[in-house]
């Protein structure tokens, strides 16, 4: 529980701040780097919606997969220091769906 506290802001610190931007700029160099240009936003005009759709997809995958990759690792470096995870030791079951009753 204490760990939990204690980790908290350094999470978001490292997965929110760092990540986001870590992957952001990821992506702003992928794109620029194949189609030479920045990558269209929804209000982008000359763009399709395939492209506008794909660079928010492919920016949306990129960050998650970066902020994941940076909190992961910053919850391997708590364990390693303090000995504690600072989360939970494995994912809740999922609930179970009943039937109607008809």
């Amino acid at each position: 529980m204490i760990a939990n506290l204690i980790f908290k802001p350094i999470g978001v610190l490292v997965g929110a701040v760092v990540g986001g931007k870590v992957g952001n700029r990821a992506f702003e160099g992928f794109w620029a780097h194949r189609y030479g240009t920045e990558a269209p936003t929804a209000t982008t005009e000359r763009a399709s919606w395939p492209q506008v759709l794909g660079a928010a997809a492919l920016r949306a995958s990129l960050v998650a997969v970066t902020v994941a990759a940076l909190s992961r690792a910053a919850a391997s470096g708590f364990r390693h220091v303090t000995g504690f995870w600072p989360g939970e030791e494995r994912p809740k079951p999922a609930p179970r769906i009943e039937p109607r009753a008809r």
